[in-house]
């Protein structure tokens, strides 16, 4: 990570400024604000928002302190290590392919492969890759 960025707890991840402007902007276009029904307990709850001013002085002051090196959560990095199995998606069916899988089998070891990891961070048992597709679904 570069010092041009900074850990941000409200959103678990590091940031650039203008990433957090961007964020801070959307915020306001999409502010939702009301209340939902909690299935559960069957009663309406408030939804507590945050405004584009607290978020500002949030981004103000961890930019205004020096650079530090934080664990991401444990979900924060199974994601970012999904994103970059998945950017490098042709390399690496390509390498199983060159072990002399086929093109469909490496295909599925790929799936497999990312079902397991993203399982594995989501704390599910292995086996069951529609299990840690349907977690996933469930936090988006």
């Amino acid at each position: 990570m570069s010092e041009e960025t900074r850990y941000w707890e409200r959103i678990g991840t590091y940031v650039s400024r203008q990433f957090a402007e961007e964020y801070i902007d959307r915020s306001k276009e999409t502010g939702i604000t009301g209340e939902y029904l909690e299935t559960e307990l069957e009663e309406y709850q408030q939804i507590t928002t945050v405004s584009p001013e607290t978020l500002r002085r949030e981004i103000e002051d961890i930019f205004s302190k020096p650079y530090e090196v934080v664990t991401l959560p444990a979900k924060t990095q199974a994601l970012l290590d999904a994103v970059e199995m998945e950017t490098q998606k042709v390399k690496i069916v390509k390498g199983f392919m060159a072990e002399g899988l086929t093109k469909d089998e490496a295909k599925d070891k790929f799936t497999q492969t990312m079902n397991e990891m993203v399982g594995e961070a989501l704390g599910l048992e292995r086996g069951d890759s529609n299990e840690s597709e349907d977690a996933l679904n469930e936090e988006e």
